[in-house]
């Protein structure tokens, strides 16, 4: 696998992206280390979730970013990881579509709210997809065209 270490970032090439893409990656597979003598040591679960996970996201997007996330997020964090505005989280906020609480003047929100509100928004964008992708089935519409 062609990887390279550059000050914290690994750099990733596009022949080891190919190579995971033509794995058959699945979160029920389990990863295990090897000693020096060859003895298997196995990762605790949260690890091999979190490889497993990071290798399926360079095998889909090319790319991925691996840091903690802290439990308490200022608004501009909270929305890069929702990929929207800062305004446009403090509007949702306002409205109560996404929880939030104030320190000071300052609002602010919880990591796992952030975190299930960006799944909630993410089934339902693959929810509404699949709907078009039926409907373009049925022949009701033409929207995508081979």
């Amino acid at each position: 696998m062609g990887v390279a270490l550059l000050a914290s970032r690994v750099a990733v090439t596009a022949g080891t992206i190919q190579e995971l893409r033509e794995l058959p990656i699945d979160n029920r597979m389990s990863i295990a280390l090897r000693d020096a003598d060859g003895r298997e040591v196995p990762l605790p679960p949260g690890a091999q979730r979190m490889l497993l996970a990071t290798l399926a996201a360079v095998a889909e997007q090319g790319e991925v970013t691996i840091g903690r996330v802290p439990e308490e997020l200022t608004s501009t964090v909270a929305a890069d990881l929702l990929g929207v505005s800062r305004p446009t989280v403090l509007k949702w906020s306002r409205e109560g579509r996404i929880d939030s609480f104030k320190v000071g003047s300052h609002t602010r929100f919880r990591r796992e709210d952030v975190l299930a509100f960006r799944a909630a928004r993410e089934r339902e964008r693959r929810r509404a997809f699949d709907e078009l992708r039926s409907l373009d089935a049925e022949g009701d519409f033409e929207f995508f065209v081979d």
